[in-house]
């Protein structure tokens, strides 16, 4: 029943693709959403066909949404210290063999100043991987949330009787009675927790 579920789902996945007319044909003019509140002690709409949740939503107010910006941000302070400090060594050693110029051989000044030059380039190089990795990994996460998330979306849809899920900000007007997105973010954290662990991060982290 769950793969049934899932299948019924994958129109979240099309509000991108919808965006694109015909080939040489221009694209609709985006129109922004717009939700009709409802009191706030109205339970949610019985039976309603079609249900909408906010993706974005769902994720950064999750318990595994808040923990991966917990790690980006730890992760992020980490990247910008040692950039830092690797600076400043560089900025060091390039003073120094500034100051040494006069002194030495012009082959052995060149020399010297080719090996600096090739370092500092390596070194640009690895910290620019490092922020690639922790990007790439940010990525991984968040896709493997939507996974996690998917199955659990579909009960819920079943559970209402209804026949599809939206993407909230791709729908033009809508009842907010007909939102899951907190019933689901508290059906998730109380599966699903932080999802600590589920994408290693490079270095041993989650």
């Amino acid at each position: 029943m769950r793969r049934l579920a899932a299948c019924a789902l994958l129109v979240l996945a099309g509000g991108a693709l919808a965006q694109e007319g015909p080939e040489g044909a221009p694209a609709a003019p985006e129109l922004p959403s717009r939700t009709i509140r409802t009191p706030a002690d109205t339970k949610p709409l019985a039976g309603a066909p079609v249900l909408t949740v906010d993706q974005e939503v769902l994720f950064t107010a999750s318990d595994w949404g808040k923990r991966t910006q917990r790690v980006l941000e730890e992760e992020g302070g980490k990247i910008e210290a040692e950039n830092d400090r690797l600076a400043a060594q560089l900025s060091d050693e390039e003073a120094a063999l500034t100051r040494q110029r006069a002194t030495l051989d012009p082959a052995e000044f060149r020399q010297q100043a080719e090996a600096f030059d090739t370092r500092a380039t390596e070194i640009r190089r690895q910290r620019a991987q490092v922020v690639q990795d922790l990007n790439a990994w940010a990525a991984a996460d968040r896709a493997a949330f939507y996974r996690a998330a998917l199955p659990l979306m579909g009960e819920m849809m079943q559970e209402r009787g209804a026949v599809a899920v939206l993407d909230r900000r791709t729908v033009f007007v809508s009842l907010d009675a007909i939102d899951l997105t907190q019933d689901l973010i508290a059906r998730l954290n109380a599966e699903l927790g932080d999802g600590a662990g589920k994408v290693p991060l490079k270095g041993g982290q989650p």
